[in-house]
């Protein structure tokens, strides 16, 4: 898949999710792989010639249009979990459809946080227990709520953490690191973009830190002075 449709069919998933006032179905690996692609486009500028080249400078705006994509999808997704997760834990009615659309990171994400407020209510408000307030039984026909140990088909548990590992937790690892340097700005210099996707900018006399593949090309130009290699 070229990174070109990779950030379209990314971008086209957030307008699904934004649209949705459900959680949509998403591959299981669709942050894994993105993960992979984003590691891949990093490897990618990082061989280049010249950082501030026309192909690395599109190569790094690629990367932040992923990156940026796909952290709105998480924070949209985590949003609506988060609300599963509440309704879960006060005892409300929830669709098993709903909990069928996690992937396995987000079902662990989502036990977990029910989980934390059950045992935050225990502690904080357990007079409520002691003065005894009244409970409503649903019945069979009033429809329960979905528990987090309930099974979806057959003998597959919903919850993440009862050993089910047919799909491995899909977590987006931290950025590669690059490695940095210490330089002095011997000239004053347009803002220009890193191999690592940040924004610098720099007056003659400033001391900052740059990516290592930028600060050698800034020496090599005579722009700045390497004061202490990474």
């Amino acid at each position: 898949m070229s990174q070109g449709v990779l950030l379209d069919e990314l971008r086209t998933i957030l307008l699904e999710e934004r649209d949705s006032g459900e959680l949509t179905t998403i591959t299981p690996d669709l942050f894994q792989k993105t993960s992979e692609n984003v590691k891949i486009l990093q490897q990618e500028v990082y061989v280049l010639e010249d950082p501030f080249s026309d192909d690395a400078r599109l190569l790094i705006e690629k990367v932040s249009s992923i990156r940026a994509t796909v952290e709105e999808l998480f924070k949209i997704r985590t949003d609506k979990i988060v609300g599963l997760a509440l309704s879960q834990a006060e005892g409300s009615y929830i669709e098993r459809e709903e909990l069928r659309v996690l992937i396995p990171a987000e079902l662990e994400m989502f036990n977990r946080i029910v989980e934390a407020i059950r045992q935050s209510r225990t502690k904080l408000i357990e007079w409520r227990a002691v003065q005894g307030s009244v409970g409503h039984a649903l019945s069979s026909d009033e429809g329960e709520c979905v528990p987090a140990s309930d099974t979806i088909s057959g003998d597959v548990p919903i919850r993440a953490d009862t050993g089910v590992d047919s799909e491995p937790d899909i977590i987006i690892p931290a950025d590669a690191p690059f490695a940095n340097d210490i330089v002095l700005a011997l000239s004053s210099m347009e803002p220009f973009m890193g191999i690592d996707g940040r924004t610098y900018e720099m007056e003659a006399g400033d001391i900052l830190t740059l990516p290592s593949r930028n600060a050698q090309v800034l020496v090599e130009r005579d722009i700045v002075l390497n004061i202490h290699p990474g």
